[in-house]
């Protein structure tokens, strides 16, 4: 059974909630942007992140392993992508969801109301309301131009379409004829040349780990059946009967690319 609007937004509210209640389980001010979100989520959160090159298509994965929450996510990702999967991870562990794999389809289906919710989650969490108005708010110039959308995703790590997303939802630009042209502009892949005038570079946190450094396995993690198996120590079959999968999703999620 469909969800009417109502519903739709009384769950984009409650997921709006959620994750304001769990920025304020960390350490970091909502008006601030967070350091590095892998850090902040280990210390503030049971769910331990896992970052690894991961089988083709897929964005990341939460899973319950025994005494061990686990945020997976895709290594070939650009940092951007990683800290908002992590957040959207986050997002189904803190809101009750249960163990999935993410595709990059998958998570952009709002038809899916746990989807749609993480994502609500991820876009809040990782740049709250207050924190958007604030740097909005200090700027010399808060036109709605490529420029303030490059500012903002500087400003908060992630990408320049999420940071014109979060100028609509945070209500700082809602006007359509405003909104097209930054579309055109960003799929246009000019948000690259603006950040390189404006001399902006991405932020230095462990989202930003190389290929040669991964997999990144926590402390927490290590001896677990997920770092077996990505130690080559166990195979498919084990894995998929640890965390309640096939074997067949296994393979095609993780496959061996990870050891």
């Amino acid at each position: 059974m469909s969800e009417t609007e109502a519903e739709k937004e009384l769950r984009r509210e409650r997921a709006t909630a959620a994750a304001l209640e769990a920025r304020a389980q960390t350490d970091v001010p909502l008006d601030m942007p967070l350091e590095c979100i892998v850090t902040t989520v280990e210390q503030s959160f049971d769910l331990v992140v896992v970052i690894a090159l991961l089988g083709k298509g897929l964005a990341g994965a939460y899973a319950k392993l025994p005494s061990l929450n686990v945020a997976l996510i895709a290594g070939k990702d650009a940092a951007v992508r990683r800290r908002f999967t992590l957040a959207h991870e986050l997002g189904h562990h803190y809101l009750g969801h249960g163990p999935r794999f993410d595709t990059n389809s998958s998570m952009n289906d709002e038809a899916d109301p746990d989807e749609s919710s993480a994502n609500r989650f991820a876009a809040e969490f990782i740049a709250p309301q207050p924190a958007v108005e604030r740097f909005v708010g200090e700027l010399d110039d808060d036109s709605p131009t490529l420029e303030l959308v490059c500012r903002l995703s500087n400003h908060f790590a992630i990408s320049p379409l999420s940071a014109r997303i979060r100028l609509e939802t945070a209500g700082i630009v809602t006007d359509r004829a405003l909104l097209g042209p930054l579309d055109a502009q960003i799929k246009d892949h000019q948000a690259k040349g603006c950040f390189e005038r404006l001399g902006l570079e991405d932020r230095d946190d462990l989202c930003k780990l190389p290929a040669d450094q991964l997999p990144r396995l926590p402390a927490e993690a290590h001896g677990s059946a997920l770092a077996d198996f990505l130690d080559g120590q166990i195979n498919a079959d084990e894995l998929a009967a640890t965390i309640g999968r096939s074997s067949e999703q296994v393979e095609e999620a993780l496959g061996r690319s990870v050891v």
